[in-house]
């Protein structure tokens, strides 16, 4: 059975590499980069201390983070957010425009861009591979396993490395469970160096684990 986990493991990988991102965000340079990294890592951290109704799932954990960090931080803005510490981080300068279904952030399909994407189209049309090697992980990156029994097999972790909301490692990752056990599920935080000796070996971050898809990083990033 592990044998043939691996090999669809492997043959999703060769999928990955072959599909084209081409996702419908371009930041302007690496400023805009760096502030949109320093966004969306603060904005999915944040969840884990005071959750928004908009955060159901893994994948709008993702959807969250990377909305919100495009937009213009007004004192409003603020006021809403509620967030459970200062963010003294620039905007992004060069944000997409919104229009009725919101801002079209990920690619759907050929030349459809929308606001709502699932775990799998955020990693296979909106992300790059990284590797499958914990050690190459960056602020922003997303960790993607896919759990082939499950109900629902895609599930993906963001990867904040050092948090402003808890100081005591440079490792974090926070992830939402998705409903479970018939409730809503919850954000969940925890260190890589815990992750990667996780008492499930199928939730491990590690080359040997074929539910461990890899390391992908959004197209704009």
């Amino acid at each position: 059975m592990d044998g043939r986990r691996a090999l669809i493991a492997a043959g999703i990988l060769l999928l990955l590499r072959a599909l084209p991102g081409s996702a419908q965000v371009r930041l302007a340079d690496e400023a805009d980069r760096e502030a949109f990294r320093a966004w969306f890592t603060f904005l999915a951290d944040a969840e884990f201390y005071r959750p928004t109704p908009d955060v159901a799932d893994c994948a709008g954990l993702v959807r969250h983070a990377a909305r919100e960090a495009l937009r213009a931080h007004t004192p409003e803005w603020h006021r809403l957010a509620a967030l459970p510490a200062l963010a003294p981080f620039p905007d992004v300068r060069d944000r997409p425009a919104g229009g009725p279904g919101g801002l079209p952030l990920f690619r759907v399909a050929p030349g459809r861009y929308a606001e709502f994407a699932d775990a799998r189209t955020i990693v296979t049309l909106n992300a790059r591979l990284i590797g499958r090697d914990p050690r190459a992980l960056q602020p922003g990156d997303l960790v993607y396993f896919r759990q082939a029994s499950g109900a629902s097999p895609d599930h993906l972790m963001v990867f904040v490395g050092r948090s402003r909301l808890e100081r005591a490692a440079a490792d974090w990752i926070v992830y939402h469970t998705g409903p479970a056990d018939g409730g809503a599920g919850e954000v969940r935080k925890t260190r890589l160096a815990d992750l990667v000796r996780h008492p499930a070996p199928r939730w491990r971050p590690v080359p040997h684990n074929p539910a461990f898809v890899g390391i992908f990083r959004l197209d704009w990033l």
